[in-house]
């Protein structure tokens, strides 16, 4: 098992528990060398076979705090027919809830277990879709409070 997160850091079973920066440094430095090509060609290349991918995140502030499982059966009664012109074609309960477009841009909604934050990630072909992939996040937040 492997996974990694948007700081940075890289995680492997039966290892150290929290993020790893310095070995996901020192993995990209062998697939480089071992490639013969500079990252930037290497993403590229990546970017040719999949596909543009945008990505960000917002956390919003809430009035109050939110419980995950009231927050989850929300989203989901209240799951949309299309979210920037694009068709809902699934809905994942992992860890909050994952819209998941037509087109494989997503939207994923989920209270904080700290504070009073909905974090909202979105991921999109275009920057457009992002923007409304999030504007629909920041409509959810304010229905919520």
């Amino acid at each position: 098992m492997i996974g990694g997160e948007e700081s940075g850091g890289i995680s492997f079973k039966k290892h150290i528990l929290e993020g790893d920066g310095p070995i996901m440094g020192l993995l990209l430095v062998e697939m480089i060398a071992k490639a013969g090509k500079t990252l930037h060609g290497m993403v590229d290349e990546l970017l040719a076979d999949v596909g543009p991918a945008f990505y960000e995140r917002t956390d919003l502030r809430l009035s109050r705090p939110v419980a995950k499982k009231e927050m989850t059966d929300f989203l989901t009664r209240q799951t949309p027919a299309e979210i920037g012109g694009e068709k809902v074609a699934e809905v994942s309960q992992r860890d909050g809830v994952k819209y998941i477009m037509a087109d494989d841009s997503w939207l994923l909604i989920r209270p904080s277990g700290t504070e009073p934050v909905l974090r909202v990630y979105a991921e999109g072909r275009t920057q457009a879709m992002v923007k409304s992939l999030l504007g629909y996040g920041e409509q959810v937040a304010e229905s919520v409070v």
